[in-house]
């Protein structure tokens, strides 16, 4: 079985690097140019030029995938990958050499190198009488991985764990990729089920929910009601539902990103009618800023949790007010009108205008200037700005007339208010 590379600088193996680097890494370097490359001529090329042999068979092998991500390894625990291919991959794959052999399965094991990748691949194939079978086998690497990680990396942490992924039965040379392309998609799907296991493509069909979009949006709208009624108990079961059981269990990409896609645009509405700051929603409602999906209810629960302690205190809005007070409190200053909001809102702007004074209890005309002061609060206690730029930045063209309706608000001019906070300050 030809050497799998040597990364590290012990000087016993540095004495010999010519060796390590004719079966070692000029091998990984080939295996990993027949992950990328399709045709079989292609890869035959690039096997004949590295005088590449295989130890398992073509006509018939399994493509196994283990590992963690370096999103992890290097995202969470801060290992560079000099260290990790050194101290993890080098003492793995004497153990999983030593179980193939014990097992009785021909084998070559490498290291795919991609940018976001650095995981063990094993290409394997039984002898005449092998002594389990080929899921058995990737139990036993999926092992061998995790009790390495336990030690060297977890070190008690059980959010992360490994994971191992197994092909179908392959043949060929096209194999080689075809094997990698499914093992990779599989070993994706540990962001649903963060526990240390083999995953197959059979295993992840038998297991699918069957949920579908129409399903999703049926969670969120409900998960938006309880968030609307300011019910806490009930909007955290239905957040939990909703990524836990029915998103985690449908094992699909798209359906998480269209739920986060959901719970973007309805926390951005309820957050900036509520005046609720400092969330980075592109952040929180992005997949790619979690590494399990149990992350993803970490990161919502808070923000909607502050919500609902929002709407008991200042009440429940209807989605018109919703809709309304959040198109309000982005355009203030501009030169808004009510059929703006009303235009934003869907309706007719005499129903608006009622319907915001009976719920609001001030009229909409009243609520933009009421916005508009408490932005100049914010810009005179900072004081960089002179008073008739604070007007034109809270959308007053006439700085009397802001000094008037200021003065009417607060009971201060706006020079008195800034002098005011000076002192305070």
């Amino acid at each position: 079985m030809p050497h799998a590379p040597y990364f590290g600088s012990d000087s016993e193996k540095a004495e010999i690097r010519e060796l390590y680097a004719y079966a070692g890494y000029f091998y990984t370097m080939a295996m990993n140019e027949c992950l990328s490359s399709n045709p079989e001529k292609t890869m035959r090329r690039h096997l004949d030029m590295w005088q590449i042999k295989f130890d398992f068979v073509q006509e018939r092998f399994w493509f196994c995938l283990s590992g963690i991500k370096k999103t992890i390894y290097y995202g969470v625990y801060g290992w560079e990958a000099g260290d990790y291919l050194q101290k993890i991959y080098d003492s793995w794959r004497l153990s999983v050499e030593d179980k193939l052999e014990e097992k009785g399965y021909l084998a070559n094991v490498f290291m795919v190198l991609e940018e976001d990748i650095k995981q063990m691949a094993v290409l394997f194939s039984p002898r005449a009488a092998p002594k389990c079978s080929p899921k058995e086998l990737a139990g036993e690497i999926n092992a061998l991985g995790q009790k390495i990680y336990e030690k060297e990396i977890f070190q008690g942490d059980t959010r992360y764990c490994n994971v191992t992924a197994l092909s179908d039965e392959l043949h060929g040379y096209t194999g080689i990729r075809e094997g990698y392309l499914q093992t990779r998609k599989l070993n994706d799907l540990s962001f649903f089920l963060m526990e240390p296991r083999v995953l197959t493509q059979d295993w992840v069909d038998r297991n699918r929910n069957g949920a579908d979009y129409r399903v999703v949006i049926g969670e969120c709208y409900q998960l938006q009601e309880a968030l609307d009624e300011g019910d806490e108990a009930l909007c955290e079961k239905r957040l939990r539902s909703l990524f836990l059981k029915t998103v985690k269990g449908s094992y699909r990409w798209t359906l998480l990103r269209d739920a986060l896609s959901y719970c973007k645009h309805m926390l951005e509405l309820r957050c900036t009618a509520r005046g609720v700051t400092g969330v980075d929603l592109e952040e929180l409602c992005d997949p790619g800023s979690y590494l399990r999906l149990k992350e993803c209810v970490e990161g919502l629960w808070p923000v909607l949790k502050r919500l609902c302690a929002m709407v008991r205190e200042q009440g429940p809005y209807q989605d018109l007010m919703l809709r309304a007070v959040y198109y309000i409190k982005l355009h203030y200053v501009e030169d808004l009108a009510l059929t703006d909001v009303a235009r934003y809102a869907n309706v007719n702007p005499n129903y608006l205008s009622g319907a915001f004074q009976k719920e609001m209890g001030v009229s909409l005309r009243e609520y933009i200037t009421a916005e508009r002061m408490e932005a100049a609060k914010v810009l005179l206690e900072e004081g960089r700005l002179r008073i008739a730029d604070v007007a034109e930045a809270v959308g007053i063209h006439d700085v009397k007339y802001f000094s008037r309706l200021f003065k009417k608000t607060t009971g201060l001019t706006p020079g008195e208010y800034r002098e005011r906070a000076k002192g305070k300050g």
